[in-house]
């Protein structure tokens, strides 16, 4: 029963209906259910790992369901199969499916050896064990009515059968200890004016640099900043700016561009496996990471200062050997700065040595244009 491609005897329509959580309706087919999921804001707010692991699931559940009934029985060991993901993950995304609704659960999934033992008295059908029947759902467009009843299933949205296997869960706390900090670290504010040229140096400011990152790049928008800082670490990690990042992705260490095989984002099936392939491009034989762009251009810069040196030492030693006199070198700095006694020298006007000079041009030019106009009289 738990392998055959369509159900064998299909529920009844009262069934169907009683299983669909509270709040929730049976979705009208797989894309509505799909659509409805990847918009969610819970699921937005999932980190990019999660949110490619829960959809990948959810397009399983979802491409198995029956067109009539909008039932689907995959099996766990189908979905890993499908999907390559471990057991214990698939499980773990089933189980939060069913918790947020999305999955109402019309028959519980059961083995020839717990059926025959069943306060109901059902015998051995002759079909092995049996996978658990779900109906896909999806949000109702009108928010529902509280009620004052308060029991656990419906503060859950849950409308399970009983279950013998697996115990009930009871309290709000985290089930992991990662889940209370989680929470604390994505309320962290981070700064989003960390520089494109600035290399980062703490754990901080590579988290600040990875969401400038976000937000200069439309690819590296869709992961967090926390999983882009673990991605990147090595890179960051070797003095990488985010400029040097962002020229990674797109031109080769020996200045060749990529290719771009396609013209949209959602047409990546893995991002983070896209983000690797291009920076694998910027790593030795020994997997470490190579001089980025501008390390590269310091170095050169660092090289021509020191030629530049080298040269002007070889005419100092030339120039002291014939006996010529340097002027002094000045910097950059030095040239460009205006002068310290400047408003000094526009006190004090012209010297006397300056008036005796412009007085005796004065009067040669008095004389020649005498000389000059003599003849004409």
């Amino acid at each position: 029963m738990s392998d055959a491609p369509v159900l064998a005897v299909a529920p009844s329509k009262a069934l169907i209906l009683a299983s669909v959580p509270r709040s929730m309706r049976r979705a009208p087919d797989q894309q509505a259910f799909l659509r409805a999921l990847r918009e969610d804001p819970e699921v937005l707010s999932l980190r990019y790992d999660g949110y490619s692991n829960l959809l990948r699931v959810a397009h399983v559940i979802a491409w198995a369901t029956d067109w009539k009934t909008m039932c689907s029985r995959p099996t766990i060991a189908g979905i890993c199969a499908r999907t390559g993901l471990s057991k214990a993950t698939v499980k773990r995304w089933v189980r939060w499916l069913r918790e947020h609704g999305w999955l109402g659960v019309v028959e519980q999934g059961s083995t020839v050896r717990f059926r025959k033992g069943t306060a109901a008295g059902l015998d051995d059908d002759g079909m092995g064990n049996r996978a658990a029947l779900w109906v896909i759902c999806i949000p109702r467009d009108i928010t529902p009515i509280p009620t004052s009843d308060t029991s656990s299933e419906q503060v859950k949205g849950l409308s399970e059968p009983p279950s013998f296997s697996l115990p009930e869960r009871e309290g709000t706390d985290p089930t992991r200890t990662r889940e209370a900090s989680r929470q604390a670290r994505r309320s962290l504010r981070i700064s989003p004016t960390w520089a494109l040229h600035e290399s980062p140096r703490t754990k901080r400011d590579r988290l600040a640099a990875c969401d400038r990152l976000r937000q200069e790049s439309n690819v590296l928008r869709h992961m967090t900043p926390w999983y882009l800082r673990w991605l990147l670490r090595s890179f960051l990690a070797a003095g990488w700016t985010p400029a040097d990042v962002l020229h990674a992705l797109d031109v080769r260490p020996d200045d060749s561009r990529w290719t771009y095989t396609w013209s949209s984002v959602d047409e990546l099936r893995h991002i983070p496996g896209w983000v690797r392939n291009r920076l694998a491009a910027w790593l030795d034989e020994d997997g470490r990471v190579v001089a980025s762009r501008s390390q590269r251009r310091e170095l050169l810069d660092a090289r021509r200062r020191a030629e530049q040196e080298a040269r002007r030492r070889e005419w100092e030693v030339r120039a002291a050997g014939l006996g010529i006199l340097l002027a002094p070198q000045v910097s950059r700095a030095e040239a460009l700065a205006p002068p310290r006694n400047l408003d000094v020298v526009k006190r004090s006007g012209p010297n006397e040595a300056f008036r005796q000079a412009r007085t005796e041009l004065d009067r040669r030019r008095q004389e020649r244009e005498a000389t000059v106009s003599a003849p004409l009289r």
